[in-house]
């Protein structure tokens, strides 16, 4: 799903919510009948009528002004009824109809011959990630001792627990680099566990692992890591995951493919 077909589903789900929401009102209204209610303005002062059933307006003098109040409430209610209904109709049929892959399809539609002279207007999917992996390239640490595991992709990594993330990023079709080199804001190169894209929204997100979380030296080092990775444009919650694991703590695999579900499919 795009992010705008996630957008515009999020919003039919908001529009549902509310019509349910009007719908409860308006139950709590049922016994006020549907008058319509005229208001005029005389000597700085609102005056209200209401029509009833022989369409013949009634004036409501001030001490039936809660009169009046209920039933301008529950035409509201009908009001914003009737625009949710309207506004749920249109963004269905512009739904069903809206295809996310169309200009993709024009290029793709298009013979060899066209294809060769042809710029599209954007890359299609397989392209972007055959630029993307090449800017972004792995195995750029230095330090390759110890790195004997071989992941389902057929890179080598340095343990068991990135192993496990690398076949997952693998298994879910996501595209990503294992250790690619990232200059943090003092000018220092490290080298981030993964690089990873969201290919939906073409969204580059870089992946650490902390397996050591229950050492304290560990942990403030790589405190200490995190506060340079944010200062230097990558951010927990924006464009950096994180994953951890301790003494007696195991790697959770059903958080990792949660993660994996709602932030890089």
């Amino acid at each position: 799903m795009s992010i705008i077909e996630k957008t515009l589903n999020e919003k039919l789900e908001d529009i549902n919510k509310h019509l349910e929401m009007v719908e409860v009102m308006l139950g709590e209204c049922r016994e006020i009948p549907d008058y319509k209610v005229r208001v005029t303005s005389g000597n700085g002062c609102s005056q209200y009528y209401y029509r009833n059933d022989a369409n013949e307006y009634i004036y409501i003098p001030s001490a039936k002004r809660d009169f009046a109040k209920r039933l301008i409430q529950k035409d509201y209610y009908n009001r914003v009824k009737e625009e949710l209904t309207q506004q749920k109709r249109l963004l269905e049929r512009f739904i069903s109809g809206y295809k996310v892959d169309a200009l993709e399809n024009v290029y793709r539609k298009s013979c060899k011959g066209r294809k060769n002279l042809l710029k599209p207007i954007e890359l299609t999917d397989e392209e972007y990630i055959e630029k993307w992996m090449e800017k972004h390239q792995g195995m750029q640490n230095p330090y390759n001792a110890n790195m004997s595991i071989k992941t389902k992709r057929g890179e080598c990594v340095r343990s068991k627990s990135e192993k496990i993330l690398a076949d997952l990023f693998y298994e879910n079709g996501i595209p990503y680099q294992y250790e690619p080199a990232f200059r943090l804001i003092n000018g220092k190169l490290v080298y981030p566990d993964f690089v990873l894209l969201n290919v939906r929204e073409r969204k580059t997100y870089y992946w650490e692992h902390y397996g050591l979380a229950s050492d304290e030296s560990y942990s403030n080092k790589n405190i200490d890591k995190l506060c340079l990775y944010e200062n230097s444009g990558l951010r927990i919650g924006d464009n950096l995951i994180i994953s951890l694991e301790a003494e007696g703590i195991p790697l959770d695999i059903s958080l990792i493919q949660e993660k994996i579900t709602n932030i890089l499919l």
